[in-house]
């Protein structure tokens, strides 16, 4: 850490030495002494962090380091701070002047500065001898730290610079189960048989193996499996945690279940929980998976075995965990499936996967990659971040040697063998790689991370450069990060990009086992705990009576701090303003606070804020906008907030505005406008009533907004505000959704028609569009459009013809009343066009509650020999009742899921058996053959059936009519 630590000083330091230092006069050779000191330092820091393990001694010398550099920053943080507040009251200064001088014309102000300087002398020699004192006090420290050095006989290495990685494919994320395939049958097997008659409620089935072996993946698959999706519901999966807390494990459920809404959920005591679980899967075949339970103490599980009792015969819980006891205590023994460490040649398999992604499998490196994989153990978490790490390295053999014959391979004193190779991946990253991937401390265990949101959390430690393209910067650090196997459990948007990960619990340990006095990590569960006094960034998951340790309140060198509030005790935001004044990244969702307390603009140094999912929090206080430093405000799920400050605008630094699900929000403030540098803002709603508010056409100072944008009720008095709003020139926007309101608007067709995007736009969803039975001329033009989603217009009466859009993978047109037929004008075919390629790329189709629509063309023999939906893998229909027929075409599209609801098209009833070929028969008016493969099953309403239609699996689910 030390490392990624100092290279992020000098990275601030370097720029101030050419840009500032002129105005530091007291203390220029005190600053150019600093940096030159801790560049030499610099120099031996690799073979420092490898002793380090080794040694307390060098532990130590590098902790008093970190303490320095830490210092440092904040003095930096403080002058950039200061000089940042003297230049916005300059610049109001400068707006009254003029003001004045518009309304009185003739006289002049002679009390202001004049206009040569945007500095206020005073304040100026102040903070210059402030920050004169701290560097020299700082100086003297560090060359101590300096003359110490030299006794531990460190090698200089070359410094490292941030430098282009070698050419790699794209991100492969292996997601197969290698290996398990017996391991998986066998669980499958456990969670389908039959039940006696006898045997009430569920059986549980414990995996048991060893930190990295694989349980959790092997779990993953089988919830994820479709004969199990369509055998139990509801399928719940919790993450137990530890210590294992019964309460929080309640909760989990609860939520998992809908019992209720996540306030009250966290409100409840467990006595409530326990009733509120047993009347949710009372009936019902459940499947839980508790992952990674650790506690052998029968008292912790006896509530759950009570609470889950009234679930259906055949109900079944999976768990997973290190620790033979806990299946022997949840009397399962006979149940029990206990995975081995995987084979040489299984471990070669899933590193050659990843090792050799670029295609340089030579047999050289082959030999040396076989030697690598010894060193696996057998376990595949090891194999995964051996063979990133490999991908990573120059296809030589120096290369790969090094790596086999690496001196990490035999450290002594490291917490964990597995960390070991996780070690080897660490010393390979470059410094700002090593910083972002070792801030994920902050997170607490199995915390589902956000891409953006990370990328915005590195940015408010100062990792990231916010004069460059931090962003781009941002996700290439998290793309390495992930091709190195240090996060997990993927999740991805509609384009398939990933958005979010987790990281492994052996990989969370290791990052907090490398930031030992940095980073505090715990759960607190009411009892006294001394926490770290030498850490600077808290993670505290507070339950039952649990209450924020005092220690926090009273830290002065606070950088970071999440608290998640699971407790009934209140949490003191005055207390935390008043004290932790140097604070930059502060994580408060959910605390339930009712208010935001004016002393708020104490946290002067504050860069993000998240207050999400507060919902009882109405109103922020306008000291808020004091906060001059703050990039990135997250009010999503605030549902009761009902306005933001005025003075938004004063948020010069401000860069993303998160309002995602705060619906009773009246609209933005007008002086959010100013802030022409923000690269969020998810949700504009419009108030033409108010005055204050932004309208549509304030959106043209925003060019720089990227992600998505929700804009809804859509009212104008005129409709070239839509135009001058310019949403064509933000080529960054990826989603847009455009909601006109229940009512519509008069105007709608004028409207839409200038509310045209960048063709880069990726998403498009337009909602409660009334007026027209026409879509926009720029809508075929995107190019790149991937996602459509038309949703209640009920004035259309035709389809365009999206079939012309070729890169359009997703299509969802739900409640249009007025369509009677879809036929050659929506498939985009026209007759002089015989090689065009209908919906080339279309993967997902549904028609949503279209009344009215019976003909869709293509039902009757089809003559065209243009290639129409030839990705088509899942179609969708609910809510179309008069619908007679699907389209022939049907049968040359690779569907692989259909989806039938509430549609007379087919009249099966409950009670009915239900052959295969009578479905084929009335989906395509003409004779189909079932095959000897056809399977049935039943799922409480709906019918399953996999059967060769259209290919040669397909599963259609067909919901009974009552």
């Amino acid at each position: 850490m030390a490392e990624a630590l100092i290279s992020a000083v000098l990275d601030q330091l370097v720029p101030f030495l050419v840009e500032q230092l002129s105005l530091v006069t007291d203390a220029e050779n005190e600053f150019r002494s600093f940096a030159s000191t801790l560049k030499a330092i610099q120099a031996v820091l690799k073979d420092a962090d490898r002793k380090q393990v080794e040694k307390d001694s060098v532990k130590h010398w590098l902790d008093q380091l970190k303490d320095v550099s830490y210092d440092m920053d904040a003095v930096l943080d403080e002058w950039n701070t200061k000089l940042g507040e003297e230049e916005s009251e300059a610049e109001a200064q400068e707006e009254g002047k003029k003001a004045e001088k518009a309304l009185l014309k003739k006289l002049v102000c002679c009390f202001r500065p004049s206009s040569s300087s945007h500095s206020n002398p005073i304040k100026q020699v102040g903070v210059r001898y402030h920050v004169a004192s701290r560097i020299k006090e700082l100086n003297g420290r560090l060359d101590r730290i300096a003359d110490e050095k030299n006794r531990y006989q460190f090698v200089e290495n070359p410094i490292a610079i941030e430098h282009v990685q070698r050419e790699t494919t794209s991100f492969k994320d292996i997601s197969e189960v290698y290996g398990r395939d017996v391991e998986k049958e066998i669980v499958i097997e456990k969670l389908l048989r039959e039940s006696s008659k006898a045997q009430k409620g569920f059986e549980v089935i414990p995996v048991v193996g060893m930190g990295g072996i694989g349980k959790t993946t092997l779990a993953q698959f089988v919830y994820n499996d479709d004969v199990v999706i369509n055998h139990f519901n509801p399928r719940i999966w919790v993450y137990a945690t530890d210590p294992f807390d019964v309460v929080m494990v309640a909760k989990a459920i609860a939520l998992a279940l809908k019992v209720g809404d996540a306030n009250e959920i966290a409100s409840w005591q467990l006595q409530i929980l326990l009733q509120r679980i047993n009347q949710a899967i009372e009936g019902k075949k459940f499947f839980l998976v508790l992952d990674d339970v650790w506690t052998e103490d029968y008292r912790k599980w006896e509530p759950f075995e009570e609470a889950l009792r009234k679930g259906a015969p055949g109900s079944r819980i999976l768990v997973t965990t290190r620790k033979t006891e806990v299946a022997l205590m949840m009397g399962a023994k006979s149940n029990m499936i206990t995975l081995e460490v995987l084979t040489e040649d299984v471990c070669w398999s899933i590193f050659s996967k990843l090792a050799f992604s670029n295609g340089d499998e030579r047999d050289e490196l082959k030999h040396i990659g076989r030697q690598i994989v010894k060193k696996c153990r057998g376990l595949p978490l090891v194999a995964k971040t051996l063979g990133s790490l490999m991908s990573f390295k120059e296809a030589t053999r120096e290369d790969w040697e090094n790596v086999l014959k690496s001196e990490v391979w035999e450290l002594k004193k490291i917490k964990d063998e597995v960390f070991i190779p996780l070690m080897l991946s660490y010393y390979d990253l470059p410094p700002l790689e090593k910083r972002c991937f070792l801030f994920c401390s902050y997170f607490p265990k199995d915390h589902s991370i956000g891409r953006d949101d990370l990328i915005q959390l590195w940015l408010s430690q100062g990792y990231l450069s916010s004069k460059r393209n931090y962003w781009e910067q941002g996700l290439v650090c998290f793309r390495n990060l992930a091709k190195r196997s240090l996060f997990q459990d993927f999740g991805k948007d509609d384009f398939g990009d990933i958005v979010g990960c987790k990281m492994h619990d052996i990989v969370h340990d290791f990052a907090l086992f490398l930031t030992e006095n940095e980073f505090f990590n715990m759960k607190l569960n009411g009892e006294e705990i001394e926490v770290n006094k030498r850490a600077r960034h808290y993670t505290l998951l507070l339950e039952n009576q649990a209450r924020l340790p005092s220690q926090v309140y009273q830290k002065k060198n606070l950088r970071a701090l999440f608290v998640q509030n699971m407790s009934s005790s209140p949490l003191s935001f005055e207390s935390l303003s008043n004290s932790a004044s140097s604070v930059k990244t502060l994580t408060l969702s959910g605390c339930q606070f009712t208010h935001v307390p004016e002393n708020i603009d104490k946290l002067i140094y504050l860069r993000y804020l998240n207050l999400s999912n507060n919902t009882k929090l109405s109103i922020l206080p306008e000291t808020l906008c004091n906060l001059v430093n703050l990039q990135t405000l997250k009010l999503d799920g605030c549902h009761s907030l009902r306005r933001l400050p005025k003075g938004i605008g004063k948020l010069a630094s401000l860069q993303h505005l998160h309002l995602w699900n705060t619906q009773e929000l009246e609209g933005i403030p007008k002086s959010l406008r100013e802030l022409t540098n923000l690269q969020t803002l998810d949700r504009l709603r419009l108030a033409p009533d108010e005055k204050e508010a932004m309208t549509l056409q304030d959106l043209n100072q925003f060019n720089s907004l990227r992600g998505s944008i929700y804009i809804y009720d859509i009212k104008v008095e005129d409709a070239s505000e839509a135009e001058k709003a310019q949403l064509k020139n933000k080529e960054h926007l990826d989603e847009l959704v455009l909601d006109f309101g229940e009512c519509g608007d008069k105007q709608a067709t004028a409207l839409l028609e200038l509310l045209q995007p960048h063709p880069n736009l990726k998403s498009l969803r337009i909602w409660h569009y009334h007026d027209t039975t026409a879509f926009p001329s720029w809508m075929i033009s995107l190019v790149n459009l991937k996602v459509l989603d038309l949703t209640h217009c009920p004035a259309c009466e035709v389809l365009p013809p999206f079939g012309k859009l070729q890169s359009l993978e997703s299509l969802e047109i739900d409640s249009m009343e007025k369509v009677k037929r879809v036929g050659g004008e929506f498939l985009g075919i026209e007759s002089h066009a015989h090689t065009t390629i209908s919906f080339p790329k279309l993967k997902h189709l549904q028609f949503d509650f279209m009344p009215n629509w019976k003909e869709w063309e293509g039902s009757r023999e089809d003559s065209s020999s243009t290639p129409i939906m030839p990705c088509l893998s899942s179609l969708k229909i609910v809510y179309c009742d008069k619908l007679e027929a699907l389209p022939n075409f049907l049968r040359k599209t690779p569907l692989k899921n259909l989806t039938i609801r509430e549609c007379r098209i087919l009249e099966f009833k409950r009670s009915e058996y239900v052959n295969v070929e009578e479905v084929v028969k009335i989906l395509t008016s003409e004779s189909g053959d079932g095959g000897e493969n056809a399977e049935t099953w039943r799922h409480e309403e709906r019918l399953v059936l996999t059967c060769p239609f259209y290919i040669s699996k397909l599963h259609i689910a067909i919901y009974f009519l009552p």
